[in-house]
């Protein structure tokens, strides 16, 4: 009986230590969760504003919000305007290069704003899931954690109750082995 007590002790002991290491490393990934989520939250503001900007609608906003874009697209135009004006032969072809520049520019600029426009709501809406995905993550890993600890926690109330109903088994049995020998003696 000894040593089914000592192995016990040694199973039960093991199952507390797995117990509490698992709910240390959920709390531990709960403190994880928010911390991404922390880290996350001011870029995400930043960005989330910058398409609110867009969403808007607002020319004057939108401008502003393509401007680096724009001045890209004007220091190319101005670049092929003057390979135009220095490569190409005076008359009318060279006029309408020119033109075809400009235009080209105000077809790209108009395709910049457009696309920032129509691509804003959807730029939005995986904001808001990237965020929440990545705390949800970490909080389901703690999650996970309590409950295996739970479960171990369960096990090791299971295994006590067998080794209380093992001793009173065998307490009962010894009464009754003392019953029947003392009722032989009489």
């Amino acid at each position: 009986m000894g040593k089914s007590s000592g192995l016990s002790s040694s199973v039960t002991g093991g199952i507390q230590q797995d117990a509490s290491a698992l709910t240390a490393l959920a709390q531990q990934q709960g403190a994880n969760a928010n911390t991404l989520f922390n880290l996350t939250e001011p870029g995400m503001a930043t960005a989330e504003n910058f398409y609110q900007v867009l969403a808007s609608g607002d020319p004057t906003a939108i401008a502003c919000a393509i401007a680096p874009a724009t001045q890209q697209i004007s220091q190319a135009t101005a670049g092929a305007k003057q390979n135009i004006m220095t490569n190409a032969p005076a008359g009318g072809e060279k006029n309408l290069a020119l033109e075809q520049a400009d235009v080209s520019q105000g077809a790209q600029v108009g395709q910049a704003a457009t696309g920032s426009y129509l691509n804003s709501f959807n730029a939005l809406s995986q904001l808001a899931g990237q965020g929440i995905g990545e705390s949800t993550a970490a909080a389901g890993t703690a999650i996970s954690g309590y409950s295996a600890a739970n479960q171990g926690l369960g096990q090791l109330g299971q295994l006590q109750i067998a080794q209380k109903g093992a001793q009173l088994g065998a307490l009962t049995s010894l009464g009754g082995d003392a019953a029947t020998l003392g009722a032989a003696f009489l």
